[in-house]
């Protein structure tokens, strides 16, 4: 494991450290999330609004389903990780900073959730940088990226509604086990 030393310019309070799993390939894309952060950070702070102090920002190599994810590590400090699908070249720059700076926001004292001050927030980043679409949740589609085909493939029996996941589970096992979300029938398994 190694970690990377913080950017020439970025405020000497904030300390971001990177996790680096896989080090040919994975340093670039760490560098660039660094470079990426502090732009991000230093955009929020023009027009007001301060993130926390500490954060430390990790790139995820194992998420499928989500772009980005925000937990407390301490008083004031942060852990931010970042699928490492957004830092992939082929995705385009600007995606990958509206997901920073969502998880960014994510760590404003007072923000919880996606509801409230957080949400109040993200509507001041999009009209004040225009160039920044915040929002809860993007589609792959929305990121300009293409879709992980699910390992699994589960549907109901009566209304015929899909569910895909990644990794082996009981619902994957024994799906006549569990019903449909939406119609309460029994799910069966595709693929």
């Amino acid at each position: 494991m190694m970690f990377c030393d913080i950017l020439p310019g970025m405020n000497s309070e904030v300390f971001p450290l990177i996790l680096i799993n896989d080090h040919k390939q994975q340093e670039a894309a760490l560098r660039n999330l660094l470079e990426l952060a502090a732009i991000c950070e230093a955009e929020l702070r023009s027009i007001g609004i301060q993130p926390a102090a500490q954060i430390r920002w990790t790139v995820n190599t194992r998420a499928t389903r989500r772009w980005g994810c925000c937990k407390k590590s301490g008083p004031d400090a942060y852990e931010i990780s970042i699928s490492s699908r957004l830092l992939q070249d082929d995705v385009d720059i600007q995606a990958v900073k509206d997901t920073i700076m969502h998880e960014l926001l994510h760590t404003v004292k007072g923000t919880k959730g996606h509801t409230g001050l957080w949400l109040k927030l993200a509507a001041q980043v999009n009209q004040r940088l225009p160039q920044y679409h915040i929002q809860r949740t993007a589609s792959y589609e929305e990121k300009g990226i293409e879709p992980v085909q699910a390992r699994y493939l589960l549907r109901c029996t009566h209304c015929g509604r899909d569910f895909s996941r990644q990794k082996m589970s009981n619902l994957v096992r024994a799906p006549q086990n569990y019903r449909c979300g939406a119609c309460g029938h029994p799910l069966e398994r595709i693929k």
